[in-house]
């Protein structure tokens, strides 16, 4: 329990970041896939591309700086960092998407055709996913209408977090080489 604790301590902060982050290009793809979606088909897929994107760049980017931060204490202090920290953080901030995807995926299982309870709360629930966390990926749910594509699109997260972190861990740029590091050569 007292890990726990000291995880929230430590790292709550980054936590919050990448969800008030996740929300954000949520409302940002929803106001874009949906401004687009009845213009153009094409124009719509590249506003859920660039949303989602952009999303992964933010990840990325939060990731990379605190695997750039464990780098620094490496090499001052001589602490011993947690790789899987990318992989953790991911996890606990994704926690309640994916209870909410098996949740769907659960009660997918118990539909029937026709309108009984369990159908709305599952057309609830798939909405509010949608609408509210998951707008980014707005276009690939006009495709995909099986209910795993929830949990399947926490995957691509949760890799980016990960290597991002290994990334700023081992001293890798960031995204742009330093220009003075291309002079000396």
């Amino acid at each position: 329990m007292n890990k726990i604790k000291e995880f929230f301590n430590e790292y709550g902060k980054i936590v919050s970041k990448i969800l008030i982050n996740h929300v954000a290009l949520s409302i940002f793809g929803l106001m874009v896939c949906l401004c687009t979606k009845t213009m153009n088909t094409v124009l719509f897929w590249v506003a859920g591309v660039f949303a989602t994107l952009l999303y992964m760049f933010l990840l990325y980017m939060v990731m990379w700086e605190l695997g750039a931060k464990h780098n620094v204490k490496r090499y001052e202090e001589g602490e011993k960092p947690d790789k899987l920290l990318g992989l953790k953080i991911s996890l606990v901030k994704n926690s309640v998407f994916i209870l909410v995807a098996i949740l769907i995926i659960v009660f997918s299982l118990f539909t029937t055709d026709d309108a009984s309870a369990m159908n709305s709360f599952l057309a609830t629930l798939k909405s509010v996913m949608v609408l509210f966390f998951d707008s980014m990926y707005m276009p690939i749910f006009t495709v995909c209408q099986f209910s795993a594509i929830f949990l399947i699109l926490t995957i691509p997260e949760i890799l980016c977090c990960t290597f991002s972190y290994l990334a700023g861990l081992s001293g890798m740029k960031c995204i742009f080489p330093d220009k003075k590091d291309n002079k000396k050569k």
